[in-house]
């Protein structure tokens, strides 16, 4: 292929280059046009040729020896015998100012390591033991294991800075933001109320605020959009989405799906600095020795995605609370109890177990010590 050196008029319309790749993509295997013609770059036009750009001279010499006869009938098609074109090697990014200022602009921000944001101390909490600072996670536990009593006592106590049940001191007190999907406006308000009282606080200056959306679809960017634009007005330090599976319609065991889900909601947490919980169930008929993260409902993604994650589990009348962290050391079991207040208007609430109902040891499943007894007592291999 000739390569046309003459000055003439230049033009920065890319249409006929873009007709000639249309052409050239209809003679080449898909996989080849996305190798060499796609990184083709169209750098302008003269009198009598086309110039484009490549990547470096080595492509350059492979591209002219195997694909010069198709570019040159493509070019001949669309624009006519005469139209010969230019094959030339980009300039390399340093070669002028205004093409490492093109590169710039569009470059991922970069900082050296040294100039990252300090902790302040080894483990930042927001609820010491049980959240960590500005963390994304997750409160889950199988239905009717207190979750929802767990987070709205998590909300009173970063709201108001009281301990969480009764124990777990908070180190940043700020405004709550609450959607709460399965409770009306009058239920979620007496609970509140309850955790208030229990704690003497007035509730009329508990700053919590409740999302009264009658949905909330956050797989759609218009509900994604509006959240953040929430949470950037209100500023809390916390936000409770209770439960998960009410704010999305996406397939929760398809990691795909999931995994966008999850992404917007670490986006948001990095773009305004909310720790953001989400309540969530637990698969049924888990295995009280499976592991916690593997027994929630849906994709892996979910645990992997998780800074802090507390689990609640439910055997015979024993309620136990695990925690785990991303950046922080693990506790539990932690034995919980559904306690009643001296005052007959205060209602019920979460609280550490006292040592007569806290032994966790109690609470061991039988059934696995069963099996293996039965197995070395027998003079045969058993069947099911």
């Amino acid at each position: 292929m000739s390569v046309n050196l003459q000055a003439g008029q230049d033009s920065c319309n890319p249409d006929i280059w873009n007709q000639v790749l249309a052409l050239v993509a209809k003679r080449i295997q898909p996989g080849c046009f996305d190798t060499w013609f796609r990184p083709v770059v169209f750098a302008g036009r003269d009198a009598t040729g086309l110039r484009v750009t490549v990547p470096n001279e080595s492509f350059r010499k492979y591209f002219l020896a195997n694909y010069a006869d198709v570019l040159h009938d493509a070019v001949v098609r669309i624009a006519g015998d005469s139209t010969q074109v230019e094959v030339a090697v980009a300039a390399s990014p340093d070669s002028t100012s205004s093409s490492s200022g093109e590169l710039s602009s569009n470059a991922l921000p970069v900082i050296q390591a040294s100039a990252l944001e300090a902790a302040g101390h080894r483990h930042s909490w927001l609820i010491e033991g049980l959240w960590t600072s500005q963390a994304v996670g997750i409160l889950g536990g199988q239905p009717k294991c207190g979750k929802t009593w767990l987070a709205l006592d998590m909300t009173v106590s970063v709201a108001s800075g009281s301990p969480c049940l009764g124990a777990f001191p908070v180190h940043s007190r700020g405004p709550v933001l609450l959607y709460a999907a399965e409770d009306s406006g009058a239920a979620l308000r007496a609970r509140l109320e309850t955790l208030a009282r229990n704690r003497s606080l007035d509730f009329d200056r508990l700053d919590v605020r409740v999302i009264t959306a009658d949905s909330l679809r956050l797989d759609l960017p218009v509900d994604q959009s509006r959240l953040e634009a929430t949470v950037t007005l209100h500023r809390p330090v916390l936000l409770v989405l209770d439960p998960l599976v009410r704010v999305h319609m996406i397939d929760e065991n398809v990691s795909a799906q999931m995994a966008a889900l999850l992404g917007y909601f670490r986006t948001l947490q990095r773009k305004t600095g909310v720790a953001i919980a989400l309540i969530h169930h637990a698969r049924k008929n888990v295995s009280p020795g499976a592991g916690a993260g593997y027994s929630l409902r849906g994709s892996s993604d979910l645990y992997a995605w998780l800074d802090s994650f507390l689990y609640l589990r439910k055997n015979r009348d024993q309620l136990t609370l695990s925690a785990e962290h991303r950046a922080a050391p693990s506790f539990g079991p932690l034995a919980l109890e559904l306690a009643g207040s001296s005052s007959p208007d205060a209602g019920t609430y979460l609280k550490v177990a006292s040592p007569a109902h806290g032994d966790c040891s109690t609470v061991a499943d039988p059934l696995p010590s069963r099996i293996l007894q039965l197995l070395s007592d027998s003079p045969e291999p058993l069947t099911v």
